[in-house]
């Protein structure tokens, strides 16, 4: 199981975010005080760092066990809120910024698109179904190499569709997985969405999005 190290200021905000990678399917390691962290013995797969950009101690805990691990090739991920966002070396040096709140979906693709800044696409960020070849890393989606035209919202449907196939999701499970759980829109925002993405892929691929009558829709690989 791919293991993520969390650096935060407090110990409520370090383990919300060990729960949310916990859905991710990361086993969250929650450092000890932010002021004397270093880690344990090994490599993480991804670093967390939970605080304001002005806030230095997860930002040193980390460096510490950069450089007792040399962990300078590890994806670092800098969580913060958006009343202390501004301009810092911290925010610079991160692989990618995650601005709270935020949903599970945008979670997921912030880490992803950190495993792809400090590492580059791998085999296990790119889902196929068909010609139809979605890339998690980049955002991209193709067919047949031609890449389709996609809004964030849309993207983000299709992804979590696609990356759990087979299975059928009610509109309102839709809405808190793809939207967040503040989001207000009733279930017919999901319904135009999946019009759009049907369109988007044509008659060859449009079919695999399936409507169940009643409750919601599924992807069939």
């Amino acid at each position: 199981m791919a293991e993520a190290w969390v650096y935060a200021a407090d110990e409520e905000s370090g383990s919300e975010m060990g729960r949310e990678l916990a859905r991710l399917g990361y086993k969250p390691y929650r450092t000890p005080e932010p002021a004397t962290a270093e880690g344990p013995n090994r490599r993480p797969d991804l670093a967390v760092l939970v605080g304001a950009a002005g806030e230095g101690a997860p930002v040193e805990a980390w460096q510490r066990a950069c450089r007792r691990h040399d962990l300078g090739d590890v994806p670092v991920l800098f969580s913060v809120d958006a009343g202390g966002l501004r301009a810092s070396q911290p925010l610079l040096e991160a692989h990618e910024l995650l601005v709270r709140p935020f949903s599970p979906a945008e979670l997921e693709l912030r880490v992803a698109r950190a495993r792809h800044g400090a590492n580059g696409a791998e085999a296990a960020d790119v889902v196929r179904a068909g010609s139809l070849e979605l890339n998690l890393a980049n955002y991209q989606a193709s067919i047949e190499g031609e890449p389709l035209d996609f809004t964030y919202m849309e993207y983000e449907l299709l992804r979590f569709l696609m990356t759990n196939p087979n299975r059928v999701f009610p509109r309102e499970a839709l809405l808190n997985a793809v939207w967040g759980y503040d989001y207000y829109g009733g279930a017919r925002t999901v319904d135009v969405h999946v019009r759009r993405v049907r369109a988007k892929l044509g008659e060859k691929h449009a079919a695999r999005l399936v409507t169940i009558r009643s409750v919601g829709y599924r992807f069939e690989r």
